[in-house]
Protein backbone atom coordinates (compact mmCIF):
# COMPACT_ATOMS: atom_id res chain seq x y z
CA UNK A 1 0.00 0.00 0.00
CA UNK A 2 1.45 3.36 -0.74
CA UNK A 3 2.30 5.61 2.35
CA UNK A 4 -0.06 7.70 2.54
CA UNK A 5 -1.27 8.03 6.12
CA UNK A 6 1.76 9.42 7.21
CA UNK A 7 4.10 11.98 6.46
CA UNK A 8 7.77 11.02 5.48
CA UNK A 9 10.85 11.15 8.27
CA UNK A 10 13.63 13.17 6.94
CA UNK A 11 16.21 13.29 9.95
CA UNK A 12 19.40 11.55 9.50
CA UNK A 13 22.57 10.84 11.61
CA UNK A 14 25.49 13.34 10.42
CA UNK A 15 27.91 10.20 11.74
CA UNK A 16 27.18 7.65 9.38
CA UNK A 17 24.98 8.85 6.84
CA UNK A 18 21.91 6.92 8.59
CA UNK A 19 18.40 8.14 6.67
CA UNK A 20 15.08 7.76 9.26
CA UNK A 21 12.64 6.18 7.05
CA UNK A 22 8.80 6.25 6.78
CA UNK A 23 6.48 2.99 6.59
CA UNK A 24 3.13 2.49 6.42
CA UNK A 25 1.31 0.71 9.10
CA UNK A 26 -2.20 0.23 8.66
CA UNK A 27 -4.84 -1.38 11.07
CA UNK A 28 -7.31 -3.74 9.02
CA UNK A 29 -11.30 -3.32 9.03
CA UNK A 30 -12.81 -6.12 10.63
CA UNK A 31 -16.69 -6.55 10.55
CA UNK A 32 -18.21 -8.57 13.47
CA UNK A 33 -20.97 -10.03 12.08
CA UNK A 34 -23.22 -10.97 14.78
CA UNK A 35 -25.97 -13.10 14.90
CA UNK A 36 -28.82 -12.69 17.55
CA UNK A 37 -31.57 -14.70 16.21
CA UNK A 38 -33.74 -16.45 18.62
CA UNK A 39 -31.82 -19.72 18.59
CA UNK A 40 -28.70 -18.48 20.23
CA UNK A 41 -30.57 -18.70 23.56
CA UNK A 42 -29.70 -22.28 23.12
CA UNK A 43 -27.97 -24.11 25.68
CA UNK A 44 -24.81 -25.49 24.76
CA UNK A 45 -24.40 -28.25 26.85
CA UNK A 46 -28.23 -29.28 25.34
CA UNK A 47 -29.71 -27.89 22.69
CA UNK A 48 -32.80 -28.97 22.99
CA UNK A 49 -33.03 -26.32 25.91
CA UNK A 50 -33.22 -22.66 25.77
CA UNK A 51 -31.02 -20.58 28.67
CA UNK A 52 -32.70 -18.38 31.25
CA UNK A 53 -31.57 -14.89 30.01
CA UNK A 54 -28.63 -12.71 28.17
CA UNK A 55 -26.36 -13.63 31.74
CA UNK A 56 -27.17 -17.47 31.67
CA UNK A 57 -23.25 -18.36 31.02
CA UNK A 58 -24.56 -21.92 29.44
CA UNK A 59 -26.23 -20.11 26.27
CA UNK A 60 -24.61 -19.21 23.15
CA UNK A 61 -25.43 -16.12 23.49
CA UNK A 62 -23.51 -15.63 26.65
CA UNK A 63 -20.07 -17.30 25.29
CA UNK A 64 -20.43 -15.83 22.22
CA UNK A 65 -21.06 -12.52 23.50
CA UNK A 66 -17.90 -12.93 25.56
CA UNK A 67 -15.99 -13.95 23.32
CA UNK A 68 -16.24 -11.42 21.49
CA UNK A 69 -16.09 -8.80 23.66
CA UNK A 70 -12.33 -10.24 24.56
CA UNK A 71 -11.43 -10.42 21.29
CA UNK A 72 -11.98 -6.39 20.67
CA UNK A 73 -10.81 -5.33 24.00
CA UNK A 74 -7.45 -7.64 23.14
CA UNK A 75 -6.56 -6.64 19.42
CA UNK A 76 -8.29 -2.93 20.19
CA UNK A 77 -4.82 -1.00 19.50
CA UNK A 78 -4.62 -3.22 16.31
CA UNK A 79 -7.53 -3.94 14.46
CA UNK A 80 -10.37 -0.97 13.08
CA UNK A 81 -13.08 -3.12 14.60
CA UNK A 82 -16.63 -2.91 13.66
CA UNK A 83 -19.76 -4.94 14.94
CA UNK A 84 -23.19 -5.82 12.42
CA UNK A 85 -25.79 -7.45 14.85
CA UNK A 86 -28.78 -8.70 12.84
CA UNK A 87 -31.94 -9.41 13.28
CA UNK A 88 -33.80 -7.41 15.27
CA UNK A 89 -37.63 -5.71 14.81
CA UNK A 90 -37.03 -3.13 12.34
CA UNK A 91 -35.00 -5.83 10.12
CA UNK A 92 -36.80 -8.32 9.10
CA UNK A 93 -36.44 -10.55 5.55
CA UNK A 94 -35.12 -8.33 2.76
CA UNK A 95 -34.58 -5.21 5.13
CA UNK A 96 -31.05 -3.31 5.14
CA UNK A 97 -29.05 -4.25 8.68
CA UNK A 98 -27.24 -1.17 9.71
CA UNK A 99 -23.61 -1.12 11.38
CA UNK A 100 -24.49 -0.34 15.17
CA UNK A 101 -20.61 0.42 15.32
CA UNK A 102 -18.41 1.20 11.90
CA UNK A 103 -15.05 -0.12 11.44
CA UNK A 104 -12.54 2.30 13.42
CA UNK A 105 -9.77 2.88 15.78
CA UNK A 106 -10.68 2.06 19.48
CA UNK A 107 -13.91 0.51 19.39
CA UNK A 108 -13.99 -1.82 21.95
CA UNK A 109 -16.39 0.15 24.00
CA UNK A 110 -18.25 0.87 21.92
CA UNK A 111 -18.85 -2.73 21.11
CA UNK A 112 -19.06 -3.28 24.62
CA UNK A 113 -21.89 -1.27 25.37
CA UNK A 114 -23.83 -1.94 22.25
CA UNK A 115 -24.02 -6.17 23.46
CA UNK A 116 -24.42 -5.28 26.77
CA UNK A 117 -28.37 -3.14 25.34
CA UNK A 118 -31.21 -5.11 26.27
CA UNK A 119 -32.75 -4.47 22.65
CA UNK A 120 -29.18 -6.10 21.23
CA UNK A 121 -29.69 -10.00 22.94
CA UNK A 122 -32.06 -12.39 21.73
CA UNK A 123 -34.12 -12.47 24.98
CA UNK A 124 -35.23 -9.34 24.98
CA UNK A 125 -36.20 -9.99 21.42
CA UNK A 126 -37.58 -13.30 21.82
CA UNK A 127 -38.73 -14.24 25.20
CA UNK A 128 -37.76 -16.79 27.98
CA UNK A 129 -39.29 -19.54 26.40
CA UNK A 130 -40.03 -20.26 22.68
CA UNK A 131 -44.03 -18.96 22.27
CA UNK A 132 -43.58 -15.16 21.76
CA UNK A 133 -43.44 -14.81 17.91
CA UNK A 134 -44.92 -10.90 18.33
CA UNK A 135 -41.82 -9.44 18.75
CA UNK A 136 -39.77 -11.23 16.21
CA UNK A 137 -39.91 -13.33 13.09
CA UNK A 138 -37.97 -16.59 13.38
CA UNK A 139 -36.07 -15.49 10.69
CA UNK A 140 -31.88 -15.85 10.16
CA UNK A 141 -31.65 -13.06 7.53
CA UNK A 142 -27.72 -13.58 6.69
CA UNK A 143 -27.81 -12.98 3.02
CA UNK A 144 -29.06 -9.44 4.46
CA UNK A 145 -26.79 -8.98 6.35
CA UNK A 146 -23.86 -9.80 3.73
CA UNK A 147 -25.32 -7.56 1.20
CA UNK A 148 -25.19 -4.45 3.59
CA UNK A 149 -21.84 -5.30 5.01
CA UNK A 150 -20.86 -5.36 1.17
CA UNK A 151 -22.34 -1.61 0.89
CA UNK A 152 -20.28 -0.25 3.90
CA UNK A 153 -18.61 2.35 2.64
CA UNK A 154 -15.73 1.49 5.63
CA UNK A 155 -14.89 -2.08 3.85
CA UNK A 156 -13.99 -0.15 0.36
CA UNK A 157 -11.82 2.08 1.97
CA UNK A 158 -8.75 1.39 -0.53
CA UNK A 159 -6.20 2.45 1.90
CA UNK A 160 -6.22 -0.70 4.21
CA UNK A 161 -7.27 -4.82 4.52
CA UNK A 162 -10.78 -5.60 5.29
CA UNK A 163 -12.47 -8.79 7.16
CA UNK A 164 -15.68 -10.33 7.77
CA UNK A 165 -16.42 -12.58 10.38
CA UNK A 166 -19.57 -13.91 10.91
CA UNK A 167 -20.20 -15.26 13.66
CA UNK A 168 -23.71 -17.37 13.53
CA UNK A 169 -25.93 -20.69 14.81
CA UNK A 170 -28.35 -20.80 12.22
CA UNK A 171 -28.74 -21.93 8.85
CA UNK A 172 -29.88 -19.05 6.07
CA UNK A 173 -33.70 -18.44 5.64
CA UNK A 174 -35.30 -15.99 4.20
CA UNK A 175 -35.97 -18.01 0.84
CA UNK A 176 -32.19 -17.42 0.21
CA UNK A 177 -30.57 -21.00 -0.68
CA UNK A 178 -26.87 -22.11 0.05
CA UNK A 179 -26.23 -21.58 -3.67
CA UNK A 180 -27.33 -17.54 -3.05
CA UNK A 181 -25.97 -17.33 0.32
CA UNK A 182 -22.65 -18.61 -1.04
CA UNK A 183 -22.45 -16.51 -4.23
CA UNK A 184 -22.57 -13.37 -1.64
CA UNK A 185 -19.93 -14.55 0.32
CA UNK A 186 -18.00 -14.39 -3.11
CA UNK A 187 -18.70 -11.31 -4.03
CA UNK A 188 -17.39 -9.84 -1.03
CA UNK A 189 -13.83 -11.59 -1.43
CA UNK A 190 -13.66 -10.66 -4.92
CA UNK A 191 -14.12 -7.30 -3.75
CA UNK A 192 -11.24 -8.14 -1.52
CA UNK A 193 -13.64 -8.32 2.15
CA UNK A 194 -12.89 -12.08 2.79
CA UNK A 195 -15.88 -13.74 5.06
CA UNK A 196 -14.88 -16.09 7.73
CA UNK A 197 -17.65 -17.96 9.65
CA UNK A 198 -17.70 -19.14 12.83
CA UNK A 199 -20.40 -21.78 13.55
CA UNK A 200 -22.36 -23.31 16.30
CA UNK A 201 -23.78 -25.98 14.04
CA UNK A 202 -26.31 -28.45 14.17
CA UNK A 203 -28.10 -30.04 11.70
CA UNK A 204 -29.10 -28.79 8.86
CA UNK A 205 -27.26 -25.55 9.68
CA UNK A 206 -23.97 -26.88 8.31
CA UNK A 207 -24.70 -26.30 4.66
CA UNK A 208 -25.21 -22.82 4.57
CA UNK A 209 -22.16 -22.46 7.09
CA UNK A 210 -19.97 -24.26 4.37
CA UNK A 211 -21.48 -22.66 1.80
CA UNK A 212 -20.96 -19.08 3.01
CA UNK A 213 -17.36 -20.14 4.43
CA UNK A 214 -15.96 -21.88 1.18
CA UNK A 215 -17.16 -18.99 -1.13
CA UNK A 216 -15.87 -16.28 1.30
CA UNK A 217 -11.85 -16.75 1.00
CA UNK A 218 -10.90 -17.03 4.81
CA UNK A 219 -11.52 -20.67 4.82
CA UNK A 220 -10.21 -22.54 8.31
CA UNK A 221 -6.91 -23.68 7.52
CA UNK A 222 -7.60 -27.40 9.56
CA UNK A 223 -10.48 -28.24 7.70
CA UNK A 224 -12.81 -29.30 6.47
CA UNK A 225 -15.39 -27.95 7.59
CA UNK A 226 -14.59 -24.54 5.47
CA UNK A 227 -16.29 -23.01 8.78
CA UNK A 228 -14.50 -22.62 11.85
CA UNK A 229 -16.20 -25.00 14.39
CA UNK A 230 -17.34 -23.41 17.93
CA UNK A 231 -18.53 -25.54 20.88
CA UNK A 232 -17.16 -24.12 23.91
CA UNK A 233 -15.89 -20.61 24.63
CA UNK A 234 -12.17 -22.04 24.85
CA UNK A 235 -13.17 -22.87 20.60
CA UNK A 236 -13.91 -19.36 20.63
CA UNK A 237 -11.47 -17.70 22.42
CA UNK A 238 -8.33 -20.14 20.25
CA UNK A 239 -10.46 -19.52 16.96
CA UNK A 240 -10.87 -15.70 17.27
CA UNK A 241 -6.71 -15.61 18.49
CA UNK A 242 -6.27 -17.07 15.20
CA UNK A 243 -8.38 -14.61 13.22
CA UNK A 244 -6.77 -11.96 14.76
CA UNK A 245 -3.21 -12.87 14.38
CA UNK A 246 -4.25 -14.26 10.42
CA UNK A 247 -5.75 -10.24 9.76
CA UNK A 248 -3.40 -7.77 11.49
CA UNK A 249 -0.14 -7.83 9.31
CA UNK A 250 4.01 -7.79 10.43
CA UNK A 251 4.90 -6.22 6.88
CA UNK A 252 5.67 -2.88 6.83
CA UNK A 253 6.00 -1.10 3.02
CA UNK A 254 8.82 1.61 3.06
CA UNK A 255 8.27 4.85 1.45
CA UNK A 256 11.83 4.73 -0.18
CA UNK A 257 14.56 1.95 -0.72
CA UNK A 258 17.59 1.96 0.60
CA UNK A 259 20.94 2.81 -1.93
CA UNK A 260 22.92 0.26 -2.93
CA UNK A 261 25.17 -1.09 0.08
CA UNK A 262 22.87 0.77 2.83
CA UNK A 263 21.89 -1.80 5.76
CA UNK A 264 18.09 -2.02 6.89
CA UNK A 265 18.19 -1.04 10.67
CA UNK A 266 14.68 -1.44 12.82
CA UNK A 267 14.18 -0.55 16.27
CA UNK A 268 11.50 -1.50 18.56
CA UNK A 269 10.80 0.37 21.53
CA UNK A 270 14.04 1.71 21.07
CA UNK A 271 15.67 -1.24 21.32
CA UNK A 272 17.50 -2.60 18.06
CA UNK A 273 15.97 -5.95 16.52
CA UNK A 274 18.76 -8.20 14.52
CA UNK A 275 18.25 -9.21 11.46
CA UNK A 276 16.45 -12.42 12.02
CA UNK A 277 13.79 -14.43 10.06
CA UNK A 278 12.96 -16.31 12.69
CA UNK A 279 12.57 -13.91 16.22
CA UNK A 280 13.29 -10.82 14.89
CA UNK A 281 13.33 -8.72 10.72
CA UNK A 282 13.91 -9.22 7.58
CA UNK A 283 14.02 -6.91 4.76
CA UNK A 284 12.56 -7.71 1.21
CA UNK A 285 14.20 -5.86 -1.61
CA UNK A 286 11.69 -6.62 -4.58
CA UNK A 287 8.95 -5.60 -2.15
CA UNK A 288 10.95 -3.09 -0.41
CA UNK A 289 9.05 -4.13 2.55
CA UNK A 290 10.34 -5.15 6.20
CA UNK A 291 8.67 -8.16 8.29
CA UNK A 292 8.66 -8.75 11.43
CA UNK A 293 8.57 -12.61 12.41
CA UNK A 294 8.39 -14.73 15.33
CA UNK A 295 8.68 -13.03 18.95
CA UNK A 296 8.66 -9.56 17.45
CA UNK A 297 5.43 -10.03 15.31
CA UNK A 298 3.44 -11.08 17.89
CA UNK A 299 4.73 -8.09 19.88
CA UNK A 300 3.52 -6.15 17.16
CA UNK A 301 0.20 -8.03 17.04
CA UNK A 302 -0.45 -7.74 20.69
CA UNK A 303 0.39 -3.96 21.42
CA UNK A 304 2.96 -4.61 23.43
CA UNK A 305 5.41 -2.58 20.60
CA UNK A 306 4.02 0.80 20.71
CA UNK A 307 6.84 2.37 18.79
CA UNK A 308 9.00 1.25 15.33
CA UNK A 309 11.30 3.21 13.60
CA UNK A 310 13.58 2.09 10.64
CA UNK A 311 16.73 3.75 9.08
CA UNK A 312 18.75 3.19 6.51
CA UNK A 313 22.84 3.23 6.49
CA UNK A 314 23.06 2.62 10.15
CA UNK A 315 21.04 2.73 13.25
CA UNK A 316 17.93 4.93 13.56
CA UNK A 317 18.14 7.93 16.17
CA UNK A 318 15.92 7.34 19.35
CA UNK A 319 12.17 7.97 17.99
CA UNK A 320 12.09 10.26 15.21
CA UNK A 321 8.73 11.78 15.26
CA UNK A 322 6.02 11.19 12.34
CA UNK A 323 2.54 12.29 12.02
CA UNK A 324 0.13 10.16 13.95
CA UNK A 325 -1.83 7.74 11.68
CA UNK A 326 -4.18 6.24 14.40
CA UNK A 327 -1.96 2.56 13.99
CA UNK A 328 -1.12 1.64 17.35
CA UNK A 329 1.71 3.04 17.50
CA UNK A 330 3.50 6.13 19.18
CA UNK A 331 4.35 8.18 16.25
CA UNK A 332 5.37 11.02 17.23
CA UNK A 333 7.48 9.89 20.40
CA UNK A 334 5.03 12.35 23.16
CA UNK A 335 4.96 8.98 24.93
CA UNK A 336 1.28 8.40 24.18
CA UNK A 337 -0.22 6.26 21.65
CA UNK A 338 -2.91 7.85 18.54
CA UNK A 339 -3.74 10.79 21.01
CA UNK A 340 -3.77 13.12 17.95
CA UNK A 341 -5.55 10.92 15.50
CA UNK A 342 -8.70 10.01 17.79
CA UNK A 343 -11.83 11.89 18.00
Amino acid sequence: MPATDASADTGSDANCGGEAVDFDYRPPNVLVIFDRSCSMRRRLDDVSLFGTGPDDVNTRWYVAREAVQTLVTGFESRVYWGLMAFPDPREGCGMPVDAEVVPGPMNAAAIRTELARHAIQPFGLCGLDNTDTTTQPRETPTADALTSAMGLPALADPTRRSFAVLVTDGGVSCGVSDAEVGALAASLAAADIPVAVVGFATGASESSLEAIASAGGFPNPAGPPSYFVAESRADLDAIFAELSRRVVSCSLPLSTSPMDGAGVFVNANDIPLSEDATDAFSYDATGNVVTLHGASCGRLRSGDIVRLDISFGCPPVMCVPRAETCNGLDDDCDGVVDNACLT
